[in-house]
């Protein structure tokens, strides 16, 4: 079944941080086959000028419109522009997410289901939570 999938590279977050787009840069990925072996291709190519990259979250999904889904990606989240950095090496689908963004929907679905809303911290498979409601919906996203 197709999936969508989220990968980091703790290299491309480094990157990212000091050049003041943001740590949190994730790369989202379509894929037919199983998401770990797309991420080892990610690694093998070299995807974005990196060799690191890791799975971080992944979910199935009836139809793999690419197009589609990122476009309703790119309403939630913003889509890096490669032409504009060209040390990501034209890799198309690397997004920033704003931790705010997560935080304040953790915080709210954790009140509508009637727990403690306190600010948690945020781990990146939480980012990839947020990417994967952002792209294959969610009605409770922010």
């Amino acid at each position: 079944m197709p999936s969508v999938y989220i990968a980091m590279s703790q290299t491309m977050q480094d990157w990212g941080n000091d050049a003041g787009i943001s740590k949190h840069l994730y790369r989202v990925g379509f894929t037919a086959d199983a998401p770990e072996e797309a991420v080892k291709e990610l690694n093998e190519t070299g995807y974005g000028g990196q060799k690191d990259w890791t799975l971080v979250g992944a979910r199935e999904t009836d139809t793999i419109d690419e197009a589609a889904l990122m476009t309703r990606l790119g309403e939630r989240v913003k889509v890096i522009d490669p032409l504009y950095y060209p040390k990501i090496k034209g890799a198309k689908d690397i997004v920033k997410v704003e931790q705010r963004k997560v935080e304040a929907n953790i915080v709210i679905k954790r009140t509508m289901e009637g727990r403690d809303s306190k600010v948690p911290k945020i781990k990146p498979k939480d980012m990839a939570a947020f990417i994967l409601d952002a792209t294959l919906g969610d009605s409770s996203l922010t």
